[in-house]
């Protein structure tokens, strides 16, 4: 037994070859990710780090190194972390940024990156000519010389020495007139313009029954739909961090109204983006982070939704996103919501 466990302890020892970075574990992963972010920041190649991320085969890179940015900085406990800066500021060069993340590299302890204001002539937008207020200055001669007083010459209608003969006042002029007085038109009331042209008339998550448990589906479930409630097909779908979003009708003519966003341990805030229709740009409400991970959606609507009974059950059961706090016994990651956003006019 001694001899065998020499051989193949350190003559022969067990070789590991051909493993794909997509089999590791998250912390694996999360060392990749950290490799990647490093490189960026001492290249500047976005490409290059783009080749190394595509190894992990996450559906999506930018919101997996997000998602790795604030795992990191949630356990991060003392000062601002190199490998955390890294990581944050290759999301944000992927196009992904969150509060938190903004915060973190903004604290004084990190170096900020300024970006110089531009010297070149600035572009002047011509402002339509109904909101066009013209304000004309005065030089200061044109000034002295309007408000100098002028004085004019009084002209005599009759010499001094003739007698001007009195005219009799007509008896018909002793009745004086009455003059009418003008009664006030009232003006039109202008009809109130709505302030946006969508507004959210249903935001909620489904319960835990309606979502399949936990083995069930994690999306955002969007109808658009006309002042009528009709649907309206083609409406084009945003989010606050700029991510490319569906459009209403891409599940089939079946659901013209409908767009349906895929949750990979994220969330969105998700506004209508573009009406065709409109033949303008169209301004929208914004959703409430909807998210499919605990600590973003909160233990009052993880308890309204049927996931866990009380506050004490959810603090023992759900994923706090803080390492140590709750045992991650819930659907971390299956969860979904609905929202409706109605046209005003």
């Amino acid at each position: 037994m001694l001899v065998g466990l020499l051989i193949t302890w350190y003559l022969f020892p067990t070789r590991f070859i051909n493993a794909q970075i997509s089999d590791f574990s998250e912390d694996e992963a999360q060392e990749i990710v950290i490799m990647a972010a490093a490189d960026f920041a001492e290249h500047g190649d976005e490409e290059r780090a783009r080749a190394l991320l595509a190894e992990l085969e996450v559906p999506n890179q930018a919101q997996y190194v997000s998602l790795v940015a604030e795992r990191m900085i949630r356990t991060n406990r003392g000062s601002v972390d190199q490998d955390i800066d890294n990581v944050v500021r290759l999301a944000d060069a992927l196009g992904v940024s969150t509060v938190s993340m903004i915060v973190y590299v903004s604290s004084p302890t990190s170096t900020p990156t300024i970006t110089p204001i531009p010297t070149d002539t600035p572009t002047i937008t011509p402002t339509p000519i109904n909101t066009l207020v013209v304000q004309a200055v005065a030089e200061p001669e044109q000034i002295a010389e309007e408000a100098a007083i002028k004085e004019v010459p009084l002209i005599e209608l009759f010499p001094t020495d003739a007698s001007v003969p009195d005219t009799p006042v007509p008896e018909a002029a002793a009745a004086a007139t009455p003059v009418p007085v003008p009664t006030d038109t009232p003006e039109p009331t202008a009809t109130p313009v709505p302030e946006f042209d969508y507004i959210i008339t249903k935001q909620r998550m489904l319960t835990k029954e309606e979502n399949g448990g936990c083995v069930g589906m994690h999306n955002i479930f969007v109808d658009v739909v006309d002042a009528n409630g009709g649907p309206i097909k083609d409406v084009e779908l945003g989010d606050v961090w700029g991510n490319p979003g569906p459009s209403t009708g891409h599940k089939g003519d079946d659901e013209p109204g409908r767009a349906v966003y895929d949750l990979y341990k994220n969330g969105f805030k998700i506004f209508v983006k573009n009406d065709p229709t409109a033949g303008r740009p169209v301004t929208s409400q914004v959703t409430e982070l909807l998210s499919s991970n605990d600590w973003e959606i909160g233990i009052p609507q993880l308890i309204e939704s049927g996931y866990c009974p009380d506050e004490a059950t959810c603090r023992v059961l759900w994923n706090s996103g803080v390492f140590g706090e709750g045992n991650n016994s819930l659907c971390w990651g299956h969860y979904s919501w609905e929202v409706t956003f109605q046209r005003t006019w």
